[in-house]
Parts: structure tokens; C-alpha cells; sequence
């Protein structure tokens, strides 16, 4: 198994962000995609990263493979590469587990990192189900805006939606925030089939907002009290979801 990725630059905000969530993840690779489960260990957060292929300048893989391993080295090694540099992750037999390569593209000079990793049996992975009833994109800039405003005053975000808008609000001692976002002002698009309130942790919210750097537009989709869903694209097709529960106050 060995799969070769070309963009480091914009490797390093996803490995960053699977850090935030939680110190392990598993990573599952199969002929047809390579797809990382991480769960936060309070069960406030899940993210699920899809890379197809054709996100890899090299994809081979010939039969499923799972392997749980450490976030927090994994980002450290994604740090070190430069933007010369090819990610390199393949199969490591006499470790029983996976190694990242960081190769440079001009000198073909390679560093060698072997990461705390195991080998995982098969077990049925399932994303949850869900139905929101609003829906709203912003560019990534904004969204990142958004969790550091409300760092400035609470630890709670609580999303209002209608037709018209949706609104983030913050409370703190003696002090609050609002932002109204609109159509153009600055959301991309609104789509609200009923009215829809819910809260969640702004700390969650900001680690969700790491791959920021990597995109161009977030997606975000919620229902009343129900878990919020954000989606990243990134330009090498790859798929980010993050499902955070909501707060119960």
C-alpha cells in the first residue's frame, strides 16, 4: 500500500485540524478512496475525511487496509514538509503499521518518519444520519471570522435561522455578540425549510475552523438541537465532514 500526495501546503490545515479533534484516528484505505474516522473523546465531535484518488499524484492501493495511528505525531511530520516536498504514506511491514516519506520533488532526497500505528481488524463504519433543516455556505474566511469573534466573548455559539438570515449569537458576563448573515452579506447561499435554533461549543466550532486555510467555501447544515454538520471541499477533491452535537443547557 502506498499513496503519494503533492500539495503539502494544504495538507498540513487537514492534518492539523484531525489533531484538534482527538489523538487517534483510523485510517482506512481501499481501492476506491482513503477515508480517516476520528471521534473527540467526549463524543462531541466526529470528522470524517474522504480523498478519491485522484486527490494523489500516485493511489495503490489493491485490497482495504486499516490502521489506527497517532494525530498528534502524524501533524507533527506533516509540518516538516516543505513545499518542495511529495507526502508520502505507505505500509510499514516491520512495524506492523504505517510510515510518512517526505521526498523532495527536484532532488529526490527522502526523510523517513515511522508513526505510533497498529494494523486495525474490520469493523462497519457508518456516517450518522441526517436531516437538517437549514442550510447555509460562507466563505472560509467568514466562518473563521465567526469563532473568533465569539472568542472574544463566550463559550457557546447559538445559531437562529429564518428566511431572511441566520444569526450567531454569543453571551458572556456583561457582554454579548451578534452577527447577522445574509444572502451576499456575507453568506453564499440560505436554504431554510423551517426555522431552526440550536447551540454548540465555540471551542469545537474554532478547532472545525483549522482547514479554513485549505478551502474556499464552507458548508454548514443544522436542525433545532440536533448536531450541526460542516463540509469542506478542498481543491484536490477531498471531502471533509464535521458532526458536532449540540449544547444542552
Amino acid at each position: 500500500m502506498r499513496v503519494v500526495y503533492g500539495a503539502p501546503t494544504k495538507f498540513k490545515y487537514i492534518a492539523q485540524a484531525l489533531a484538534k479533534i482527538n489523538d487517534e484516528a483510523l485510517m482506512v484505505f481501499t481501492p476506491e478512496e482513503l477515508v480517516v474516522w476520528l471521534m473527540s473523546p467526549d463524543k462531541v465531535s466526529l470528522a470524517i475525511l474522504h480523498m478519491p484518488p485522484l486527490s494523489f499524484e500516485e493511489y495503490s492501493v489493491d485490497a482495504e487496509a486499516r490502521y489506527r495511528f497517532r494525530t498528534d505525531e502524524f501533524n507533527k511530520v506533516v509540518k516538516r514538509a516543505t513545499r518542495n516536498d511529495l507526502i508520502i504514506i505507505e505500509s510499514d511491514p516491520e512495524m506492523g503499521g504505517i510510515r510518512v516519506v517526505l521526498e523532495d520533488k527536484k532532488t529526490g532526497v527522502t526523510r523517513t518518519f515511522s508513526i505510533t500505528s497498529s494494523e486495525e481488524m474490520a469493523e462497519e463504519l457508518k456516517e450518522p444520519r441526517f436531516e437538517p433543516t437549514t442550510r447555509f455556505a460562507l466563505e472560509a474566511k467568514d466562518f473563521k471570522t465567526l469563532t473568533q469573534d465569539a472568542k472574544v466573548v463566550g463559550d457557546i455559539i447559538e445559531f437562529k435561522s429564518s428566511e431572511e438570515e441566520v444569526v450567531a449569537r454569543v453571551e458572556g458576563e456583561e457582554k454579548d455578540y451578534e452577527w447577522h448573515m445574509q444572502l451576499n452579506n456575507p453568506l453564499l447561499s440560505l436554504e431554510v425549510e423551517e426555522p431552526s435554533e440550536s447551540s454548540y461549543s465555540r471551542a469545537v466550532l474554532e478547532a472545525a475552523a483549522k482547514p479554513t486555510g485549505a478551502a474556499e467555501e464552507v458548508k454548514v447544515e443544522y436542525a433545532s438541537q440536533y448536531p450541526m454538520r460542516i463540509e469542506y471541499t478542498f481543491p484536490n477533491s477531498e471531502r471533509l465532514y464535521i458532526y458536532i452535537a449540540p449544547s444542552i443547557e
